[in-house]
């Protein structure tokens, strides 16, 4: 999903300090109903619900046997509900929406929590760095949703009027460069200098973006930090570079983020594919004023990088876990609803398969003559299957507060990547 709301690790605390609590609609066991049909509960959030919906709707045309309930919560909601259930060993869902930086947390904490599906995924059908996202201790955990390869959105009227080519912004210096030439010649509605791209100065957003065209995380495969490593350096000085140069706005928060959007404050906007909707629902009046090109690279950096996504996981103590596995599988794979997921929810598909269906292929007008999609299914194919780590979105914190030494107090980045994996290394040991 777009925003990280959630403490995953808070969240099981919690549902181990509250097992007791009372869990009604899904627990205990279950039989067919006097009809013989067999009720699959669902728990997922907003769109991801509504697409699970239309999904069963088109399943049950073939398999009348099988019904359905959902439940509607938030992610914090679900996170805690399935912490409690995987302590106290009943009231799950027997189909769960889990954001894939969240999967692996839980699938380390409570390894048989999740039904192995493995058997039910021909992996290459699906992005790479999302089946790396759900496969952990030989098992693969949960059918991979939607994914968020990332570009850069950019306002082609300011690029113009600051005689800017896009095509000529390769690297991140470039970057630099062509947001001076912004500044200076383009004003806002308001009368403000346009910036370049909006960045949180408390948060790794930049420098996780430009760490991840190195194709590495925050730890590596044996769980062991990186933060000090020498690409990961080279990033945040990268990222110190372009936040020191004044090109960037400053935000606070994720409704700052979209009024960047709504002030037309800047002319450039680094981000995943989702982005696609908060442009059209907050700019309006901006249609025909966007395009896409591809993000600056880092010298070295050969890969595509992401940002959010979610899967779809099934309970391994479900009663009925071939209907779950086989409706689970129906509505990951057909590809039609995979494009109306994304046309209606902006739920980009991780099933290669569905970039044939005519949406991918037409683009939006509201960005242009170009198909604004193909970047994104290239994209999506270039980005690394970095090493899950059940420690990562904890981790989080700690990297936020680094960037914020290094950006607002101007901090030493080595120094401070030094304390950041000697901190990590003591929290996760």
């Amino acid at each position: 999903m777009r925003r990280r709301m959630n403490k995953v690790m808070a969240a099981m605390l919690i549902g181990a300090m509250t097992a007791s609590l009372a869990l009604t609609g899904c627990g205990g066991k279950k039989s067919a109903s006097k009809d013989g049909k067999k009720e699959l509960t669902v728990w997922a959030w907003d769109v991801a619900l509504m697409q699970l919906e239309e999904a069963a709707e088109e399943y049950q045309k073939d398999h009348p046997d099988v019904t359905f309930k959902f439940e509607e919560m938030g992610t914090d909601q679900i996170y805690k509900k399935l912490s409690t259930s995987f302590a106290t060993g009943n009231g799950i869902a027997d189909i769960i929406a889990i954001e894939g930086d969240v999967l692996v947390g839980y699938a380390d904490k409570f390894p048989e929590g999740f039904l192995d599906v493995s058997d039910a995924i021909n992996t290459d059908d699906f992005l790479a760095s999302k089946i790396g996202e759900v496969s952990y201790k030989d098992k693969i955990h949960a059918f991979p949703w939607d994914a968020g390869p990332a570009a850069m959105f950019y306002r082609t009227d300011y690029f113009e009027q600051a005689g800017v080519n896009p095509e000529d912004i390769q690297t991140w210096d470039d970057l630099i460069e062509a947001g001076k030439k912004i500044e200076a010649n383009c004003k806002t509605p308001s009368g403000d200098p346009v910036k370049m791209i909006p960045v949180d100065p408390k948060k790794s957003s930049l420098y996780s973006m430009i760490r991840g065209e190195f194709g590495i995380g925050v730890f590596d495969e044996d769980g062991k930090p990186i933060v000090d490593d020498e690409r990961s350096i080279e990033a945040m000085e990268e990222a110190k570079k372009i936040y020191d140069s004044g090109v960037v706005l400053n935000y606070n928060g994720w409704d700052e983020y979209e009024q960047t959007v709504v002030n037309e404050s800047v002319a450039a906007i680094p981000e995943a594919v989702w982005m696609i909707g908060t442009i059209k629902d907050k700019g309006p009046d901006t249609a025909g004023k966007w395009s896409v090109m591809d993000l600056p690279k880092i010298e070295g950096g050969e890969y595509s990088v992401s940002n959010g996504g979610s899967d779809l996981a099934i309970n391994a103590k479900t009663d009925y876990p071939d209907e779950a596995k086989d409706f689970v599988k129906f509505a990951m794979t057909d590809t039609k609803l995979q494009a109306s997921g994304f046309e209606k929810y902006g739920l980009y598909p991780s099933y290669i398969p569905s970039y044939e269906e005519e949406i991918f292929q037409k683009g939006d007008s509201f960005f242009g003559d170009t198909n604004i999609y193909e970047i994104f299914i290239e994209n999506g194919k270039n980005v690394a299957e970095i090493p899950v780590s059940p420690n990562a979105q904890e981790a989080g914190d700690s990297i936020g507060a680094a960037v914020s030494k290094i950006f607002l107090n101007g901090a030493d980045v080595k120094s401070t990547m030094k304390d950041l994996e000697d901190e990590l290394t003591t929290k996760f040991k």
